[in-house]
């Protein structure tokens, strides 16, 4: 019964990454066959002059990205999981950004963003706060965080869900124990919440960490790795030379080096996960 979705499988997941594999060894580039150069790729990408900067970049985003999530989704389900009213209402209202196509909430934000006719400026204006406008996407050092907000603003709802679900698992018993004998709500967060949440916790954030770290589509509509490759993540250089310029095995190279920091995280993760059962 598993063998047709074995093979499903195998065509869609492993062929693919196969064939990935073996271009980042060759000199394929789109028109010709390709040669095996061995780690000639590997060295020409490590060699790139922006390199650094774009390894940097890339784990700015994921961990400013990651972080901030974390805690908004956190307080999402804190407040979410209280009573009140149209509370069903105010959850899905809460889950919208998540339901966004990304190539529209790119395309929405990069107009709030906007020098000339975004609203942030307007709005600023408008409060006397600004005497001309603000290129928020087209500075070095309000490009990057302008990406991290938008990031966080579409992936924060998926910590919500997860650690809204957490919090109804947790018996309510626990919490009405630890307020007899005296705790107050951060006691009780620190000594039952978080250790109820320990395992979801490590599950979103490693997800999450896989998602933002291959962060492509908000970055290329908003602001295409700009300006002077201050937001130029590992995917946009990816889509750029595999893409733009055809050059097939140099971009196989690049996901192929950050392949073995995802796959650690995931062995790290899970091997915690399991010891954690066992204790």
């Amino acid at each position: 019964m598993i063998v047709p979705a074995f093979f499903f499988v195998l065509g869609l997941i492993v062929y693919p990454a196969a064939w990935g594999i073996y271009f980042a060894f060759t000199d394929k580039v789109v028109g010709r066959p390709e040669e095996f150069v061995g780690i000639k790729n590997f060295l020409w990408v490590l060699g790139w002059p922006d390199f650094g900067l774009m390894i940097v970049n890339t784990l700015v985003l994921t961990v400013a990205g990651v972080f901030i999530k974390a805690i908004v989704g956190m307080t999402m389900a804190l407040a979410l999981n209280e009573e009140f009213p149209l509370r069903t209402i105010v959850r899905g209202i809460m889950f919208l950004p998540w339901t966004v196509p990304s190539f529209v909430a790119g395309l929405i934000w990069k107009w709030l963003f906007d020098d000339q006719n975004g609203l942030f400026n307007w709005g600023l204006a408008a409060l006397g706060l600004i005497s001309q406008p603000i290129p928020w996407l087209g500075m070095a050092a309000t490009a990057m965080p302008a990406v991290i907000i938008v990031v966080v603003w579409k992936g924060f709802p998926f910590f919500g869900i997860a650690y809204l679900a957490g919090l109804q698992a947790i018996p309510s018993e626990q919490y009405e124990a630890a307020q007899v004998d005296g705790a107050n709500a951060l006691q009780r967060f620190r000594y039952i919440t978080i250790p109820g949440l320990q395992h979801v916790i490590l599950i979103t954030v490693m997800l999450s960490t896989i998602w933002t770290a291959n962060t492509f589509d908000l970055v290329y509509l908003m602001t295409g790795g700009g300006p002077s490759n201050a937001t130029e993540v590992f995917t946009l250089l990816t889509f750029q030379l595999g893409i733009q310029n055809g050059r097939i095995g140099d971009a196989a190279t690049i996901p192929l080096m950050f392949l073995p920091f995802f796959a650690g995280l995931i062995v790290i993760l899970t091997r915690y996960m399991m010891s954690r059962e066992e204790a």
